[in-house]
C-alpha cells in the first residue's frame, strides 16, 4: 500500500554534472519499497507551480531514509535540486512492480540516471554484475559504496570501456549467464533485451514515462505491448522485455 506524508529533506548532494542524489526521511515508505519500485515526488510551493509531482526510482531504501538520484532536466528537477537539509516536500509510494528476484545471477545494465534502480537491486541482491554507462565521465554518477561488481563504460573512452554499456553485456552472460535487469533509454534497454534473447536468458526492463497520478487513474503512460496497451505507472514499471512492442516504444 502506497503511503502519502510530508517529507523532510536530509541531504542534496551533487554527484555528477547537473546529477544529483537526494536523501528523504520516509520511515514508512522506506520499509516497504522494493528494488525497481517508484515515488511520486512533489515540491515545496504556495503557487503549486510546479502542479504535478515527478516520477522517481528509488535508488536506496533503509534506516527509515529513501533516496533518488535526480538530473536536471527541466524546470521541475531543478526545483528538486535546489531543495536544501529541514525542507518538507510532498512524497506517494512505494508505487509500481518491483523487479522479481533472480533466482540464479542479476547482470544489471544501467544508463544514465537509469542506473538509480539497479544501485538499490545491487545492494539488495546477492552478487550482481552492474554494468554503467553514461556519455562521458563528467556524467558519471560519484556513487556511494554499492556492494557489487561495477564496470563502467564511456560513450567517448572517458572513463572505463569505450563504447555503450551494452557493449560488454554479451560477455558478461557468457561468463556467468543470470538474468538481465535494464533500465535507462530506449534504445539501450533494446539492445540490452535483443542481446539477451539472442543469448537465451530472461531480460527485465524498468520503463521510464511522463506521469501525472502514478497510481493508474489518468492513463497518461500506457505504452503498447503484445498483450495489449499497459499501465507504465500500474502494471510496470517493470515489464518482462520480451512483451513489449518495442518498435511502438521507439517512436
Amino acid at each position: 500500500m502506497p503511503f502519502d506524508t510530508l517529507s523532510e529533506v536530509t541531504a542534496i548532494q551533487q554527484i555528477a554534472e547537473g546529477t544529483f542524489r537526494m536523501i528523504l526521511e520516509a520511515p514508512e515508505i522506506a520499509r516497504e519499497a522494493m528494488p525497481g519500485q517508484f515515488a511520486m515526488v512533489g515540491f515545496n510551493s504556495p503557487l503549486f507551480d510546479p502542479f504535478l509531482r515527478r516520477p522517481l526510482s528509488f535508488s536506496s531504501a533503509e534506516f527509515g531514509r529513501v533516496e533518488f538520484i535526480v538530473r536536471v532536466v527541466g524546470w521541475g528537477t531543478a526545483l528538486l535540486s535546489d531543495l536544501i537539509s529541514g525542507e518538507q516536500i510532498p512524497i506517494l509510494g512505494p508505487l509500481g512492480t518491483p523487479f522479481p528476484r533472480p533466482e540464479g545471477g542479476a547482470i544489471l545494465v544501467g544508463g544514465g540516471v537509469g542506473v538509480a534502480p539497479l544501485l538499490f537491486a545491487g545492494a539488495r541482491w546477492k552478487n550482481p554484475i552492474l554494468l554503467y554507462g553514461e556519455a562521458n565521465s563528467e556524467k558519471l554518477c560519484h556513487m556511494h559504496s554499492v556492494p557489487c561488481e561495477i564496470i563502467i563504460a564511456t560513450e567517448d573512452g572517458s572513463t572505463g570501456l569505450s563504447g555503450y554499456v551494452t557493449d560488454g553485456l554479451r560477455e558478461q552472460i557468457d561468463k556467468c549467464g543470470g538474468t538481465v535487469f535494464a533500465c535507462g533509454p530506449v534504445k539501450m534497454m533494446r539492445r540490452a533485451y535483443e542481446i539477451a534473447a539472442e543469448m537465451g536468458v530472461e531480460c527485465y526492463v524498468s520503463l521510464e514515462a511522463r506521469m501525472a497520478c502514478g497510481v493508474g487513474a489518468c492513463m497518461g503512460c500506457v505504452i503498447q505491448t503484445k498483450d495489449g496497451y499497459k499501465r507504465v505507472c500500474k502494471d510496470g514499471p517493470v515489464f518482462d522485455a520480451a512483451q513489449i512492442d518495442w518498435e511502438a516504444l521507439d517512436d
